[in-house]
């Protein structure tokens, strides 16, 4: 796979043109002139061409480095750590585009942030990085995926505040209604994770209330329906709050994993603010057994399974649960949980 993506993303390119491959058709050959946050210009034989970034998947630039294409192809898949050996060989100084420098740094700090998020490593190391290219390409391309990832990064070390201010960001400059959905929906739960139910709440309303109506933005509306039916068991009544979760698994889909593991953890919230821990356990249950894909969502589900064994006398299972936790998932914040 990496090797394809090699071929696709590295050697395809000619040495007078540059390459920016799209999420849906064929890829656009020429040269990359200016770039910033919402579009990239494209000189394609003479002739100005404007693509906006949320339809780019990478570019590729005409003069890059071996090394950058191999690198940039192997973070693409998840390969991380194979990625920045090979940035590491990349010198910058032998870099003079300052586009191929920036993409060289950004794709540094992308993957230490990645890997800093799954297996825990230097997360204020991987924050500081990603907050470098930010400040010097404050207009690059790349701007909403750094963005997002600082998001994730300030949550995954209990800095709510600054992850709220990183995803504001994405809501509030990108133009795009699935862009700024997914963003109000980050920013919500860092909220929910401050204990900031209210204006969490106000937050998922928001997502609920926007007119688009792709499925996408369906699919972002019905997560926000899961959050506010979380933020519902604080601010007004907890049977209120279970309900509307339990009207969103039985009329969706469960080949949906992402959303019915989220689902599923926020009723175990629910119920234990009714204080039904046996319930609740249950509801973690079907996360850890059925919907365990999403690292994110998995970890939340362990945490409570580690307390609610306690509470119900189970230590060796709370212990089972606390262990496949900070193996698994050594990089999330409920890892760090005491």
């Amino acid at each position: 796979m990496v090797s394809l993506l090699v071929l696709l993303y590295g050697s395809t390119v000619s040495a007078q043109e540059d390459q920016v491959f799209i999420k849906r058709g064929p890829s656009v050959k020429g040269n990359v002139g200016q770039v910033s946050p919402i579009q990239i210009a494209v000189n394609v034989r003479g002739v100005n061409r404007v693509i906006k970034t949320n339809e780019v998947r990478s570019v590729a630039f005409s003069d890059e480095p071996l090394e950058l294409s191999k690198g940039r192809a192997r973070a693409i898949v998840g390969k991380y750590e194979s990625a920045i050996g090979d940035l590491k060989s990349v010198d910058p100084q032998a870099i003079s585009r300052d586009l191929i420098k920036q993409d060289l740094q950004f794709y540094f700090a992308l993957c230490e942030g990645r890997l800093a998020l799954s297996s825990g490593g230097d997360k204020p190391k991987a924050t500081e990085l990603m907050l470098a290219f930010v400040r010097s390409a404050a207009d690059s391309f790349h701007f909403f995926e750094a963005a997002e990832l600082l998001g994730d990064l300030a949550v995954s070390q209990g800095d709510y505040e600054n992850a709220v201010k990183y995803y504001g960001a994405i809501a509030s400059k990108a133009p795009w209604p699935e862009y700024q959905m997914r963003a109000l929906l980050s920013e919500a739960r860092a909220m929910v994770q401050q204990g900031n139910f209210a204006e969490a709440r106000k937050k998922f309303e928001n997502v609920i209330a926007k007119k688009s109506d792709t499925p996408e933005a369906k699919r972002q509306k019905l997560l926000a329906d899961v959050g506010r039916g979380r933020c519902l068991a604080e601010t007004a009544s907890t049977e209120e709050g279970i309900a509307t979760l339990e009207k969103i698994i039985d009329e969706n889909d469960s080949a949906d994993s992402q959303l019915f593991g989220r689902a599923y953890n926020a009723l175990g919230d629910c119920l234990q603010v009714a204080g039904k821990p046996n319930e609740a356990l249950m509801a973690y249950l079907h996360v850890d057994v059925l919907f365990y894909a999403d690292p994110e969502i998995h970890a939340e589900s362990l945490y409570h399974l580690s307390k609610l064994w306690q509470v119900l006398k189970k230590p060796d299972r709370a212990a089972a649960a606390k262990n496949l936790l900070n193996q698994r998932y050594a990089g999330s914040v409920w890892s760090g949980k005491p």
